[in-house]
């Protein structure tokens, strides 16, 4: 578990009233690789002793002793452009104080700054009125006989660029009446009902009084600009032009992170490239003449022969040093090509490789539409937060990450570039599922009116993008409708009908329309996406068994057939879909939790597996699974 430790107003080091005695007491723990997703910099996450931000990089650095916790994914370091990856710490406790060692935990600062005492309902910050609990950690309101612990507001402002604030209490509460010299707020309701419109601020001392019922309407902050805040950073960007919004606390759209990952894959995975990678930070420093040298007295320490890690440094300065511009379509095509194919290293020097697949023909009841089936038994992923946004998300490639950073299309994690970014490590295991390219290119061509669906999503996605600004990763195709729609209906049927959380698994899309030397990609990895117990216990391997996946498969697809919101669901057209970008797809037949879906539950459509609606006069089409979504 990584744990929080707050630092003081100035951001500078742990809790003063712990400094003395070698520790700091924790304000909350979380897992390690939720610091990389839900928890991530720039979040706001609710602890045991309050809500907090966890910091940028320049205090991780600072406050935290990190460099023993490194780790590599070649292929993915240079897509990002930094030379290695850090695991967050874990904690250390101190006996028998059960504090923690202050450079084993990720420093965090408090937001919003905003408190309401739930006895008196007064609200405000740290030294006005409220003062720092003994703890060092938690606030206080000490205008009774005993103090009270304070909880924070409800609502903060954000804007599209990333900027958070609190929410202007001061100024709304006056917006109508005009300033107050002292102002002494408090946030109550009117007990008629737990709607917005019942709760209003007031201030004690000149009596002004406004309702917080439009305040989440978007011309509700018209007057107040963005201040351009970033707490995280302890600093503001000057001259932001985005409007700011209100949003809760804990909305799901305060924070979404900007994540990219990658499969360990040959020859990264070998047992042999590990070794070199752990020595890596010694070796690549090293002149050309003084390697074949450190390689021996490795190999002789090691006790194996010193070949196969001289072949896997080759490997890794040729993957470092590689001039060429990388892609992630690029590397999506390595992973697809390691996935469609056996491997079984042996264990070197101890070290167990980190790949191993088995791949089959598809069964003979699957023939027709999967050409082969991998049953993935030893997965490593790495995820690195790049960045992050605010109020929506923003999809972009691993190779435009920096770019984005630096057009403030995401906000960054750290003031100025590191070298490094934080990561988390993955290990699980996965099923692979190909489709037959010629099945899907038969489907294509049979169906005229699946091509008017498709160019309807696909003029949706690009509306969207021009709406906001941005420029489209890649065009909306059959392939990829046909692909992710499967991917969300195969989850879901693992979830009911083999007892894993949906929440637990992850789909990893390989979908290309080829580019005339290289042919299309269209497979799918369903895999463990959660580093906990259910990871790795050969549940997933086992369903690759030709008889359970041809029962689960089966079962997805007949499922397909029926929404509990059809005919509605079945009926969507891509126009009524908004900023989803999807047509028949909703939460009784296809959307799964975001942490297992790479493109935020958009982008799916029911009909490419059932086929469409049955509408008089309207324009119909097959699905590619219509004749077992009959049966």
């Amino acid at each position: 578990m990584a744990t929080f430790n707050r630092t003081s107003k100035r951001g500078a080091g742990a809790v003063s009233a712990a400094q003395g005695t070698g520790g700091v007491e924790p304000v909350g723990r979380v897992r390690r690789s939720q610091l990389i997703t839900t928890y991530g910099i720039g979040a706001i996450v609710d602890l045991e002793k309050g809500s907090y931000m966890p910091m940028g990089l320049e205090d991780w650095e600072r406050v935290t002793r990190l460099p023993s916790l490194s780790i590599g994914e070649d292929r993915l370091q240079v897509l990002l452009g930094v030379d290695h990856f850090r695991l967050a710490p874990i904690a250390v406790e101190l006996k028998p104080t059960r504090q923690v060692d202050p450079e084993h935990a990720v420093p965090v600062v408090r937001f919003p700054r905003w408190q309401q005492c739930p006895q008196c309902l007064r609200i405000g910050q740290e030294g006005t009125p409220f003062e720092l609990a003994a703890n060092g950690s938690e606030l206080e309101c000490r205008a009774h006989s005993k103090p009270v612990l304070t909880t924070p507001v409800r609502f903060v402002i954000a804007c599209t660029k990333g900027h958070i604030d609190d929410f202007p209490w001061e100024w709304w509460a006056h917006r109508h009446k005009g300033s107050c010299d002292r102002p002494t707020l408090e946030l109550r309701s009117e007990a008629r009902s737990a709607a917005l419109a019942d709760l209003y601020v007031r201030c004690k001392n000149c009596g002004a009084k406004e309702y917080l019922g439009d305040a989440f309407r978007p011309e509700a902050m018209t007057g107040h600009s963005c201040r351009g805040s970033r707490p995280w950073l302890h600093d503001r960007q000057e001259g932001c032009d985005a409007a700011p919004r209100v949003i809760q606390r804990g909305a799901s759209n305060v924070h979404f992170p900007v994540v990219a990952s990658a499969l360990s894959i040959p020859p990264a995975s070998e047992a042999a490239f590990q070794v070199i990678t752990d020595q890596w930070l010694s070796l690549g420093a090293l002149p050309e003449e003084a390697v074949i040298p450190a390689l021996i007295g490795i190999a002789e320490s090691l006790g194996v022969e010193q070949t196969a890690l001289l072949i896997a440094y080759r490997e890794k300065k040729k993957m470092l040093e590689d001039p060429s511009e990388r892609t992630e379509i690029d590397s999506r095509r390595e992973e697809y090509e390691a996935l469609s194919r056996d491997r079984d290293d042996a264990v070197f020097a101890g070290v167990m490789p980190q790949f191993c697949n088995r791949v089959e023909a598809a069964p003979d009841s699957l023939s027709k539409w999967f050409d082969i089936i991998g049953a993935v038994s030893r997965l490593r992923e790495v995820r690195a937060l790049a960045g992050f946004t605010r109020v929506e998300p923003y999809p972009v490639s691993p190779e435009r990450m920096r770019d984005a950073l630096t057009k403030g299309a995401i906000a960054p994690i750290s003031k100025t570039p590191r070298n490094w970014l934080p990561a988390a490590e993955i290990r699980g295991e996965g099923i692979f599922l190909r489709f037959r390219t010629d099945a899907i290119d038969d489907w294509v061509k049979a169906n005229p009116g699946l091509t008017e669906r498709v160019a309807a999503l696909d003029h949706r996605s690009a509306a969207v993008a021009s709406e906001r600004s941005r420029e489209r990763e890649y065009p909306i195709t059959a392939r990829l409708l046909l692909v992710h729609s499967f991917a969300h209906a195969l989850i879901r049927t693992i979830s009911v009908d083999c007892g894993y959380s949906s929440s637990s698994l992850r789909e990893r899309l390989y979908v290309s329309e080829g580019d005339g030397i290289l042919g299309p990609m269209n497979g799918v990895l369903i895999y463990t996406g959660s580093p906990d117990s259910e990871g790795s216990l050969g549940g997933l391997v086992r369903l690759a068994d030709r008889a359970q996946l041809t029962r689960v498969v089966m079962r997805a697809i007949r499922s397909a057939r029926w929404c509990g919101s059809d005919p509605v669901c079945l009926e969507t057209e891509p126009e009524q879909s908004g900023e989803r970008v999807s047509g028949a797809a909703c939460h009784c037949c296809l959307l799964v939790p975001e942490t297992a879906c790479e493109k935020f539950n958009r982008e799916l459509d029911r009909t490419m597996l059932v086929g469409s609606a049955p509408i008089a006069g309207l324009v119909q089409w097959s699905g590619f699974f219509a004749d077992a979504a009959r049966e």
